[in-house]
């Protein structure tokens, strides 16, 4: 039978390299509209670049490097964080480490309670043991709190007799209070009660500032010791280091106070006597001033005359006893607590003895 089909020449469909247009579109899938047009910019046409120019002979040939596409490089975000937060994360570095534990602690506690009976009775038995080492640590704090409370005492006494408490300075530097928030850790305080966990809280917090304190309070004595003791000791022995020169002012006779170069005893002893004349510096040069003695104070040359001692304090306190004051009141009120009406607070003293009873007792808890 003939066959009438037309024959393909195969060789010459085969010889010719036929490119689609890179322009040629490809009808969208069934259910899937063809996307509309992108709207000109409505102020003014956007620079366009220049279409990718691709050999059509080589349908795999790469695009120029100016016509490939650009990444747009991601913004940068900066944060920050205001002086307020960060000097309260200084603050409450105690309070902040604590809750941390007890958030750890309360996940802890969700895992045994999705678990089997078996799993809940481990939660049960750590917790116990938790209270039962955290009543000890609670009442080695509390030993080492009494003992800088009579420290502190000691050295306020001393100081009330105008005494340096040299001892006691040296004894501040080997007291710290062994209890913080990371004592918390690994406890199983998630199934205590709130108001024990409150409790734990609190007296981590205090411990730590009690620390803050002394350390303060120490670094004051040792860091000023020469003019706490040139003070107390003007205290039992006085001594004249201001006087007033006499002289006329623009309106009148006045004073003006001078610092006395080399202080003299207040009452003479023996061979010490006041100074019949003090050198000061006066610009670039010293000049020497005679002690009032009697007569007209207003000479032609100024005169000196020595300040009572006892009556400076009422006008140049010393600073460093009003702070180390401060500091004192402030330690006592940490450590004993406050009775003022309307501002009553607990001291560390006082709840460190109550956490230590609660713990106890949750440590004799039998299951």
């Amino acid at each position: 039978m003939a066959d009438n089909r037309p024959k393909i020449d195969l060789k010459a469909r085969l010889g010719k390299k036929t490119v689609s247009s890179p322009g040629g579109s490809i009808p969208p899938p069934m259910g899937i509209p063809k996307p509309a047009g992108i709207p000109a910019p409505p102020f003014g046409s956007a620079p366009s670049r220049p279409a990718p120019r691709v050999d059509a002979s080589d349908p795999y040939s790469a695009l120029e490097a100016s016509a490939a596409p650009v990444r747009a490089e991601p913004a940068a975000i900066k944060v920050e964080i205001s002086e307020e937060v960060v000097r309260a994360q200084r603050r409450g570095k105690g309070r902040i480490i604590a809750l941390a534990v007890i958030t750890a602690a309360v996940g802890g506690l969700v895992g045994f309670t999705v678990g089997g009976g078996n799993e809940r009775s481990k939660g049960t038995k750590a917790a116990i043991t938790g209270a039962q080492e955290l009543a000890t640590e609670v009442e080695t704090a509390n030993a080492k709190i009494d003992e800088l409370a009579e420290v502190l005492k000691a050295a306020k006494e001393k100081l009330a007799k105008n005494q340096y408490p040299e001892q006691e300075v040296s004894k501040l530097g080997g007291i710290n209070i062994p209890f913080e928030g990371t004592n918390l850790a690994g406890k199983g305080i998630g199934r205590f009660k709130g108001e024990l966990i409150t409790m734990l809280i609190d007296f981590a917090a205090s411990a730590e500032k009690a620390n803050d304190q002394k350390e303060k309070i120490q670094n004051v004595l040792s860091g000023s010791k020469k003019g706490l003791l040139e003070f107390l000791e003007s205290q039992t022995k006085p001594q004249v280091r201001w006087s007033v020169v006499l002289t006329n002012g623009p309106s009148g006779p006045w004073a003006m106070m001078q610092p006395v170069p080399a202080p003299f005893l207040a009452k003479s002893e023996g061979s010490s006597k006041w100074p019949e004349e003090i050198k000061v510096k006066d610009g670039g040069k010293e000049v020497s001033i005679k002690r009032y003695t009697s007569g007209n104070p207003i000479a032609t040359d100024p005169l000196f005359m020595p300040v009572d001692p006892t009556t400076q304090g009422m006008v140049c306190p010393s600073d460093v006893l009003i702070k180390l004051r401060r500091e004192l009141i402030d330690m006592e009120r940490v450590l004993r607590g406050d009775q003022t009406p309307g501002e009553e607070q607990m001291g560390l003293l006082e709840s460190g003895q109550k956490l230590a009873e609660k713990l106890k007792e949750l440590g004799r808890t039998q299951i």
